[in-house]
């Protein structure tokens, strides 16, 4: 069932407040919001692996309140992968789809969101308790469901002809165009507590497909966000239950040697940096306004480099060779795609294995 979303009649909102911003200390923070958010993690970490299937890898996409992972594995059937659920201390939780799949999104309650691939398309779905339910799309074609809150509202997108992508609201058995946003296509990427929602719109500007990132508060019209300059593309990825947000940004066609991170709070920008000539990407975000993501190394191997941002972004710390983790067989630890506010964060990296290869598996750093 299809619901009619009354706001977008309205256009969007425009305003000083969706943020122009540079680099620099923009954004003042209290002192206890500094205290907590440089506890966390601080004292180090422990490295815990999440488990394969058969053998295979594993890959954690996202992370809840209360320390479960979604993700997939690969193991011997059809096509290859599943999505999956990670626990510590136990073995990943296969989710039999129809075909191949990844979990992208989960909450505390332990339901799961994603896609898996069904013939020609991909399907967007809800797994919990063991139950999976296909997600109803737009218009017949693909759908993709990317995170989900603590009150099950799901958010992600769905073709309304066929390559023609809309950001996509699910909300029990009912789905709701969010529109394209004033773009060509559009996706949503993550939402609140609150419901509040970030994603971003395509469009054709002067020869060239832009991103542009897209913020709509619960009841509210969607906004656009302000680029800041020397960027055309900005990608948000996350958003916090305050409102803040998190991801990346870039100049037209250098997504991946030009990237910088970020952290949209208030009104201001903070770019999330690491060694210079580094490209940074921002994946997860907590409402302690900490950032996980990686460092891109083109020469690495893994590439791309875990790490995390304290501090409203001001302390940047790597995470890929922690001795927690080199110490107890890891060969690195890659992108960081989740961090929650106890500062658990979960990612993908390079286990060595007994034969002196590597084996790609998910990982959860746990602060001591």
């Amino acid at each position: 069932m299809m619901i009619a979303f009354s706001l977008l009649a309205a256009g969007f909102l425009q305003g000083a407040q969706a943020a122009n911003s540079s680099g620099g200390a923009e954004n003042a923070t209290g002192a206890a919001d500094t205290a907590a958010a440089e506890a966390t993690g601080s004292r180090g970490y422990r490295t815990l692996r999440l488990g394969t299937v058969q053998g295979g890898s594993s890959f954690a996409l996202a992370l809840s309140p209360n320390h479960k992972a979604a993700g997939y594995v690969t193991l011997n059937i059809a096509g290859g992968y599943r999505p999956a659920l990670f626990m510590p201390g136990f073995a990943p939780r296969v989710i039999h789809t129809d075909g191949p799949g990844q979990g992208t999104g989960v909450n505390g309650l332990g339901e799961v969101v994603g896609w898996f691939q069904q013939g020609t398309l991909t399907q967007a779905f809800r797994w919990k308790f063991d139950h999976i339910t296909t997600l109803p799309s737009l218009g017949g074609g693909s759908s993709y469901a990317a995170a989900i809150n603590h009150f099950s509202e799901i958010v992600g997108w769905s073709e309304v002809a066929p390559g023609v992508r809309h950001a996509a609201y699910w909300r029990g058995g009912t789905v709701v165009d969010l529109g394209a946003w004033g773009g060509v296509a559009a996706q949503a990427t993550a939402i609140n507590r609150r419901g509040d929602i970030v994603g971003w719109r395509e469009l054709d500007v002067a020869g060239e497909r832009v991103r542009q990132g897209v913020r709509q508060l619960k009841g509210q019209r969607p906004q656009l966000l302000r680029i800041p300059a020397g960027f055309d593309n900005l990608v948000p990825s996350a958003i916090n239950d305050n409102g803040d947000i998190a991801g990346h940004m870039y100049p037209a066609g250098q997504e991946l040697f030009a990237s910088v991170g970020f952290l949209l709070s208030g009104n201001f920008y903070k770019r999330l940096t690491a060694e210079p000539g580094f490209p940074t990407f921002g994946l997860a975000l907590n409402n302690l306004k900490e950032v996980a993501g990686y460092k891109f190394e083109g020469t690495a191997d893994p590439r791309a480099r875990a790490r995390v941002w304290r501090n409203s972004g001001n302390t940047s710390v790597a995470l890929d060779r922690l001795p927690s983790a080199v110490n107890t067989g890891w060969w690195a630890l890659g992108d960081a795609h989740g961090i929650n506010d106890s500062g658990v964060i979960v990612g993908v990296g390079q286990f060595n294995t007994a034969g002196g290869g590597r084996n790609i598996e998910a990982y959860m750093l746990v602060p001591r």
